[in-house]
């Protein structure tokens, strides 16, 4: 990325009384490729602050209408996201120590030469992304144990095939799939393969949030917004800015929130709870749910006109159940994962993999990863068989012999199983609707099943 790019994502505001040099910073940064905004006291810098998210502050210390020193202070004490770096024309050791320690980054005195003031704005950005960066870290930290996305069946292929396509395009994206499929996987992939790839992913689970804790959470609160706010606080459009929020869950969002995210899809604008000034943001949204968007508006449980804003770009990722030919790869890249002596020593028994690969996995990919290592857990030795498994293997059962009272042997279940469901195809002469019923199951079992055996479907 050339540094012209680089510098159209930093938001610089200049807030200094003298006009002549106020103007020439803003002329001058807007012209080597800044976004820049500007303020000619320290109230109305201040209200520039609260109403938009900037990077880079430049500050100075001797104004009319507050005192630099003392606009540092109240701004630091709500936001410690953007830097702030003081310069003024009478400048002394001891106002500089006092500034630096309230949390300035740099202290200059004027004149400032231009190519040296960008240099430590750039210094200064740097640092304000590793701080975004830092934050949201913190706030995923537990999800960013596996990111890849693994399998070669026809179902995922065509996933990551939509993904690719509409990376790069700029609308909201919405995926939908049961719990445990990956959604948040396929959400970094989009992210990923965006123009805002290099810039914050923020994750927010919409389950999570109630009436009380959303608005505070997403929109950030001011100070004194309700008790315990005894400092201003950036929600999580703040973090995601320039970047994409990953919205989990989003049928759970509570109604009265749904409002408000519709207003900032619309116009790219929202308030903090308790501000009265609209703040800007630019930001992709990936939403993802496990139920069925359609059937929460006719329940009266989301708004159709979201729904409708949201629903651009839809991404529909299959349950494992009818993508079986993952369930080895994704085997194996989970025993990888949770063996700590390597997976070149362990092995999984032939008996255990077809166990695997015939169980019907409700939890889908999530289920699969958590059999796996609770195998490696209990296992004593470097291989997974099949009473490892939390759900029963093929079940052995006798099996009586024809025209006699005694035992022929034993056979597995599910033996028994694709036997029945063979003879029973047979008896139709293959059509799939009467053997369906006849098995009283629907067409869609029948179907997983046929793949599952082998069985000419």
């Amino acid at each position: 990325m050339s540094q012209l790019e680089v510098r159209k994502g930093i938001k610089v505001l200049i807030v200094d009384d003298e006009k002549p040099l106020r103007e020439l910073l803003q002329a001058e940064l807007s012209r080597s490729g800044f976004k820049v905004q500007s303020a000619s006291n320290g109230e109305e810098g201040l209200a520039r602050y609260r109403e938009q998210i900037f990077n880079v502050i430049l500050l100075d210390v001797k104004m009319p209408g507050g005192d630099g020193v003392e606009i540092l202070q109240r701004m630091k004490h709500e936001s410690n996201i953007p830097e702030i770096i003081m310069f003024t024309g009478h400048g002394d050791i001891e106002t500089a120590v006092s500034c630096i320690k309230l949390g300035a980054y740099d202290y200059l005195t004027k004149p400032v030469k231009l190519d040296e003031l960008e240099l430590v704005v750039e210094k200064a950005y740097e640092k304000n992304r590793l701080r975004l960066e830092n934050i949201n870290l913190k706030l995923e930290i537990s999800r960013m144990d596996n990111h890849r996305i693994i399998g070669k069946s026809p179902g995922i292929q065509k996933v990551m095939e939509t993904v690719r396509r509409w990376g790069p395009v700029d609308e909201h994206v919405l995926v939908c799939g049961e719990s445990g499929t990956g959604k948040e996987l396929i959400a970094r992939a989009v992210h990923d393969s965006s123009r805002r790839s290099n810039k914050p992913f923020v994750t927010v689970n919409c389950g999570r949030l109630n009436v009380n804790t959303a608005e505070s959470e997403l929109f950030g609160h001011m100070q004194g917004a309700f008790t315990g706010a005894i400092k201003a606080r950036a929600g999580l459009f703040e973090l995601a800015d320039t970047g994409t929020l990953f919205m989990d869950e989003v049928s759970e969002m509570p109604l009265d929130v749904q409002v408000k995210l519709l207003r900032i899809l619309e116009t790219g604008t929202f308030k903090r709870l308790g501000g009265s000034r609209d703040i800007s943001v630019d930001v992709r949204f990936v939403f993802a749910s496990n139920k069925r968007l359609e059937d929460c508006v006719e329940r009266g449980e989301f708004r159709e006109d979201l729904y409708h804003r949201i629903n651009l770009l839809p991404i529909n990722l299959p349950p494992l159940r009818e993508r079986t030919e993952d369930i080895v790869p994704l085997a194996w890249y989970f025993l990888k994962e949770s063996c700590e002596s390597g997976v070149e020593n362990w092995e999984i028994a032939d008996e255990a993999m077809a166990a695997l690969c015939a169980h019907h996995w409700p939890g889908n990919v999530r289920e699969l990863r958590n059999t796996i290592r609770r195998a490696c857990i209990l296992a004593t030795e470097p291989v997974i068989s099949p009473e490892l498994l939390p759900f029963a293997p093929p079940r052995i059962i006798s099996l009586p012999a024809s025209g006699s009272g005694k035992d022929q042997g034993q056979v597995p279940l599910w033996v028994m199983e694709r036997s029945h469901i063979e003879k029973v195809l047979e008896s139709v002469e293959g059509n799939k609707s009467r053997a369906a019923r006849i098995l009283e199951i629907d067409r869609k079992t029948l179907y997983m099943k046929l793949e599952r055996y082998g069985l000419s479907a």
